[in-house]
C-alpha cells in the first residue's frame, strides 16, 4: 500500500489535476489555460552552493545549463519536461538538477522548452530537441557520456529522439530514463480499461468503459492536439508500436501501478528485452502519472534513487 503522503499526493492529483475529457467538460475546465497555470510562477532560480545556472538560446529554443563549478565531469543529462505537449517547463524540474549531477559524477544538466501545442504540432518539439541534442555534442559531449531523461511526454520526445538518431545513422546517447512515458497514441493497452477507474489524474473513479468507449473519448481530448494530422499509428507517433533492434541504448522506465499508461511501459520494455537490450520497468504500487518527479513522498523519493543509480551505473560515475 501506498504511504501516506503519497496517497495524499494521489487525492490532490485527483482532485485539481483530472483531466479526463468528461471531468474536464463537467467542470467546464480548459486544460490548456490549466496546465500553463503556473508557468510564470519561480522564473527565477538560485542554484545550490557550489553550483553554476545559466540560460542560453540554441537556435530559438530556451535551454538552461546547470553544472558544477568545481570538478566538471565530462558527463551530461539532457532533461526533456513533459506537460502532455501543451505545458511548458514547470519550476519544479530544476529540483533533480543536484541528484542528476552527482549521479553522473559532478555533469552537467540541460534542460530545454520545446514549441508546444495547439501553436505548435507535430514534428516541432522534436525538431526542438534535436537541435539541443546537436548543441550538446557540439560542446563537446560524447554520445557514451550522455543519458537522456523523459517523463510523459516528454518520454515519448526522448523515444522519437533515439528513432531519429537512429533512421539518420547516428550514434545514441549512452542510456534513457523514462517515466511514465507517454507513447501509444492509440490507446491499445489494456491498462486504458482496467485502471480506467483508478487513474486519478486521466480516469473517473469506479467507471470501467470499453476500449472502444476509450479511444472514442480520448480522441476528444485536448491533449492530443499536438498530433496535428498525423497517424496515430506512425512509430513517431506512437513509439510503442516500433521495432527495435541492439543500436538503442539501455532504458529505465518507471510507471504508476495505477496508471492508463502502464500497459505501453510494459510494451515497450518488452520489445527492448526481445531484442536483446538492457531494460529496467519499476512499477510503483498505487502510484499515478509521473509520480517520480515531485519527489516529495518515500515512493518517488525511491524512484529517484533508483534512477540515479541507474546513471550512475550506466557512466561508471558509482562508488
Amino acid at each position: 500500500m501506498p504511504s501516506l503522503s503519497g496517497r495524499l499526493f494521489r487525492f490532490i492529483a485527483r482532485a485539481a489535476g483530472n483531466v479526463n475529457p468528461n471531468i474536464v467538460k463537467e467542470k467546464k475546465k480548459q486544460v490548456v489555460k490549466d496546465l500553463r497555470s503556473m508557468e510564470p510562477l519561480f522564473r527565477h532560480y538560485i542554484p545550490p552552493i557550489g553550483y553554476s545556472f545559466k540560460k542560453i538560446d540554441v537556435e530559438g529554443v530556451p535551454t538552461e545549463v546547470f553544472a558544477p563549478k568545481k570538478n566538471k565531469s565530462d558527463k551530461a543529462v539532457l532533461v526533456i519536461h513533459g506537460g502532455a505537449y501543451i505545458s511548458r517547463m514547470m519550476f519544479y524540474y530544476r529540483l533533480s538538477n543536484k541528484s542528476y549531477s552527482k549521479a553522473s559524477g559532478g555533469g552537467t544538466v540541460v534542460h530545454f522548452d520545446y514549441r508546444c501545442a495547439p501553436e505548435h504540432v507535430y514534428p516541432a518539439a522534436l525538431d526542438d530537441t534535436e537541435k539541443v541534442w546537436n548543441w550538446l555534442i557540439s560542446q563537446g559531449y560524447k554520445e557514451e557520456n550522455i543519458v537522456t531523461v523523459g517523463d510523459s511526454a516528454g518520454g515519448h520526445l526522448t523515444m522519437d529522439l533515439l528513432l531519429r538518431l537512429r533512421d539518420s545513422g547516428r550514434r545514441m546517447p549512452n542510456a534513457s530514463v523514462l517515466m511514465s512515458p507517454w507513447i501509444d497514441m492509440t490507446a491499445s493497452g489494456d491498462s486504458y480499461v482496467y485502471n480506467y477507474k483508478v487513474d486519478p489524474v486521466f480516469g473517473i473513479k469506479g467507471v470501467t468503459p470499453s476500449k472502444e468507449e476509450v479511444r472514442e473519448l480520448l480522441a476528444q481530448s485536448e491533449l492530443y492536439m499536438w498530433l496535428g494530422d498525423n497517424d496515430r499509428n506512425d512509430p513517431y507517433i506512437s513509439p510503442a508500436l516500433a521495432e527495435y533492434d541492439k543500436s538503442f541504448p539501455a532504458l529505465f522506465v518507471t510507471v504508476g501501478g495505477d496508471e492508463m499508461l502502464l500497459s505501453e511501459a510494459q510494451t515497450l520494455v518488452k520489445k527492448f528485452r526481445d531484442a536483446g537490450l538492457e531494460a529496467d520497468l519499476l512499477v510503483g504500487e498505487g502510484m499515478f502519472h509521473a509520480y517520480p518527479v515531485y519527489r516529495i513522498f518515500p515512493e518517488a523519493r525511491e524512484a529517484h534513487r533508483q534512477i540515479s543509480a541507474f546513471i550512475a551505473k550506466r557512466l561508471g560515475t558509482g562508488s
